[in-house]
């Protein structure tokens, strides 16, 4: 309960990047694993038969968390997702639309 509480007083637009941000960690472990699983390059293999697989398996997460939760970020921004509390029924946000006029000012006449 009080990790819900702790979440919910983050002011929202942390919350949107840990949340993207751990997506992306995951996507990108994940995609690890699979490449792991598949032997790629005889990437497991090497670093099972190495006196320093942890070190080589911690390396490797660090770099695809970084990699991943940066993109997992920067895509969620980038196409424009909202916050969830500010999305109506449709999906929409509720914000007012202004229409944008321009400002007219008077320009000094030269001499």
């Amino acid at each position: 309960m009080m990790i819900v509480r702790t979440w919910k007083s983050l002011p929202r637009l942390v919350r949107f990047m840990l949340r993207n941000a751990g997506i992306g960690i995951l996507a990108g472990w994940f995609l690890l694993g699979m490449i792991l699983w598949a032997d790629v390059g005889g990437l497991y293999s090497l670093i099972v038969t190495s006196r320093f697989a942890h070190v080589a398996i911690f390396l490797l997460m660090g770099g695809f968390a970084i990699t991943f939760g940066a993109a997992g970020v920067a895509s969620a921004v980038l196409l424009g997702h909202e916050f969830e509390e500010d999305a109506g029924p449709g999906g929409s946000s509720t914000a007012p639309v202004t229409e944008l006029k321009p400002a007219l000012l008077k320009a000094p006449a030269r001499k």
